[in-house]
């Protein structure tokens, strides 16, 4: 007995790695499989294991379901067209069956790859078209690898039932091996290449890490579809029993509903983990308790902005403005005068109407209007403007500048793509505002109008003029504008990319990767750019889109045409490039406080010199050098300030907990018990705020 439950239990593993499944889901496993070994391409960023892991993962997941669900479709054809089939042998049946599956997947493969060829890719094409030929690419391949792999598992067990002795060829695994194998020798290829061509971004991924990588999602794939194939099959009998008569197509009804619930269970995390990061974006930081001091920002004396609708974002940028004496001591000469941040939060007012009514009442209130410079910025998704370019500009004006903007989200840029509308909305109205009280100056009295905007904030400050060109951003008084690592999905840039001569006529609009290449330019075309747009070519966030699933880029064109940093060796496969960039913008912004780099996302390297050319502002060398050593030491000296803020109030907290345990409150008028304030005090952790009371 004990023998005979292991032979079961061997041929149970057997059976999971393919012959107990169906064609479908053998499929599948094939496909499954043999994305493991594309997903190790490099990318744009160095790519951690742990990255690779979740790429592969995603890859392999996504695979799996969108081929089971396509197999299971034409499978349901074939059931349909041998439905009425009366035939009395059940040989010539399965060989009728066969034969009939294989030619369905072979008809709709040539048929769908065909339709494909006839649908040419361009670069201003519709989504749906770009959709409609990427699906019927991508199907078709699945369909032609279903006949090749339906021929022949249903060859084997046509020779596994002409005779007894025969059966175990009905037996032998076929799909989830031949995966592997395409995997392995597709991986080894990939790091060879990448090698060869000088690709380093995938050097932390070793192949023993790879190999180990790919066996664990095998069993995360084997898990993934049985938890599908145990959801599908329970909707399919119920089907089965309820309507008899849509049997045939029981089976794909229950893999969409399958993957119906595993899309629910997805927007469910996600909006779950939406609203902790609300919760983040909103709390205080120890660091930034106290109200400013200073009336010319928000939050601060005589502001109609309450510093508590801030948000974290609006607290650290208006704490962080530079004084007069700081400016001074950087520029070698006076400061003109005390710099202006005006920051309007989220929570400062619930209508959009009300919130640029506040960032004008702001605007009027300090006198930002007589001041040299006025610059609008549109910050990320969570409400950061960067630090280093208001630093920047307050340095490179001596303070006579006022940055004003509005918060439109507190969540980052990646969760925040459903709000980018209300944000150029609002900064439209603002826009409009601004330009409106503009007007009814003098023109000798109007300060010199500029934007500024990184990532999202680029896409929601050039997308109020979509659909129009740089001339109605003349009419708007705006003199010039600097925008970094502008996402693909801006609608301006990407007009201005297609037809440069009909958005820009007069040459004004330029897009470098440094400030090298725009010393470079030569002093005519130098002169005419008034609108910068900053992009590193290993940036994903300006290359990572929709776009990507349905047409090559053109960063990825023919070896030797490539931007500079963008891998050689990789090539573009629809969903495999789509993830592994999505992976590249988490490592894009890893930057180091203090540190300054020009990779990826982090700009900050180039920001002052780019602020000074951008917004006409003269400055000298030694200025210059100056400049960019306070960026650093300030950026460092208040990351180092955050951390030992958070760090002494988790340590008080704790204090207070025990302390409280032994009966001391938190007041000294309690009888019988120690002001516990007092005790922190001489204990030096009377940073942030008193104790607050028990109960």
């Amino acid at each position: 007995m004990a023998h005979r439950s292991r032979d079961e239990r061997i041929a149970g593993v057997v059976g999971a790695l393919g012959p107990r499944r169906t064609i479908p889901e053998r499929v599948a496993l094939f496909a499954a499989a043999a994305a493991v070994g594309p997903s190790f391409e490099p990318g744009l960023q160095p790519r951690r294991t742990i990255h690779q892991a979740v790429a592969t993962g995603v890859i392999s997941a996504s695979t799996l379901s969108l081929v089971t669900a396509t197999q299971s479709g034409i499978e349901s054809l074939s059931r349909l067209a041998l439905r009425d089939r009366a035939d009395s042998s059940e040989s010539a049946n399965a060989a009728a069956r066969l034969l009939l599956a294989v030619g369905a997947n072979a008809a709709i493969a040539g048929a769908l790859l065909g339709g494909a060829r006839i649908i040419p890719a361009r670069e201003d094409e519709r989504f749906r078209r770009g959709l409609a030929r990427v699906v019927a690419e991508r199907t078709g391949r699945v369909a032609a690898a279903g006949a090749v792999l339906t021929g022949v598992a249903g060859a084997m067990s046509l020779v596994a039932s002409s005779s007894a002795r025969l059966r175990w060829v009905d037996d032998i695994p076929i799909a989830l091996p031949a995966g592997v194998a395409a995997s392995a020798w597709e991986v080894h290829r990939v790091h060879r290449q990448a090698q060869d061509a000088g690709d380093t971004t995938i050097a932390e991924v070793s192949t023993s890490n790879s190999v180990l990588i790919s066996i664990g999602v095998g069993a995360g794939v084997l898990g993934l579809q049985a938890g599908e194939r145990a959801v599908a099959g329970a909707v399919a009998r119920a089907i089965s029993k309820v309507a008899p008569s849509y049997d045939a197509v029981s089976n794909p009804v229950g893999h969409l509903v399958s993957l119906g619930l595993l899309g629910g269970a997805l927007f469910a995390g996600y909006e779950y983990a939406v609203r902790r990061v609300e919760q983040g974006g909103a709390a205080i930081e120890p660091a930034y308790q106290e109200p400013p001091t200073s009336h010319l920002v928000s939050g601060g004396p005589g502001s109609a902005v309450p510093f508590a609708t801030l948000s974290r974002e609006g607290r650290r940028f208006t704490k962080m403005a530079l004084s007069g004496s700081q400016i001074a001591q950087v520029m070698g000469v006076p400061a003109a005068a005390e710099p202006i941040r005006l920051f309007v939060g989220l929570d400062s007012a619930a209508v959009l109407e009300d919130r640029v009514d506040l960032v004008m009442d702001e605007l009027v209130r300090t006198r930002a209007f007589e001041r040299r410079v006025l610059c609008l910025a549109s910050p990320t998704g969570s409400g950061y403007i960067n630090y280093v370019l208001a630093e920047s500009l307050e340095y490179l004006t001596l303070g006579d500048c006022a940055i004003a903007t509005m918060q439109y989200s507190m969540l980052p840029s990646s969760m925040s793509l459903t709000r980018t509308g209300l944000a150029i909305e609002q900064n439209r109205a603002l826009m409009h505002a601004v330009t409106g009280y503009l007007r009814g100056l003098p023109e000798h009295r109007r300060p010199r109008l500029v934007l500024f905007g990184e990532s999202l904030g680029a896409l929601t400050m050039q997308d109020m003029w979509r659909h129009r060109n740089v001339e109605a951003m003349d009419r708007d008084f705006v003199h010039s504008s600097l925008f970094l690592g502008t996402p693909s999905a801006t609608e301006f840039a990407k007009a201005w990319r297609l037809n440069p001569a009909k958005v820009d006529p007069q040459g004004n609009v330029i897009e470098v990767d440094n400030f090298g290449e725009y010393l470079a330019l030569d002093d005519e075309q130098r002169d005419r750019v008034r609108h910068l747009l900053v992009s590193h070519y290993d940036d994903p966030i300006p290359k990572f889109g929709t776009n990507l699933l349905l047409r090559q880029p053109w960063w990825l064109g023919p070896p030797g045409t490539r931007p500079p940093r963008v891998p050689q060796s990789s090539a573009w496969r629809p969903g495999t490039t789509f993830v592994l960039t999505a992976v590249d913008l988490i490592n894009a912004m890893d930057v180091v406080p203090g540190q300054f780099g020009r990779r990826g996302h982090d700009y900050r390297e180039d920001i002052a010199r780019f602020a000074a050319a951008a917004y006409d502002l003269p400055v000298t060398a030694e200025q210059l050098t100056r400049i960019e050593h306070a960026l650093r030491q300030r950026e460092l000296q208040w990351a180092q300030r955050r951390v030992v803020s958070e760090q002494v109030a988790r340590a008080r907290e704790a204090v207070v907990r025990e302390m409280r345990t032994w009966g001391v409150s938190g007041s000294a008028d309690a009888p019988g018990s120690l002001d516990l304030n007092r005790l922190l005090a001489i204990s030096g952790m009377d940073v942030p705020g008193p104790v607050p009371p028990r109960g």
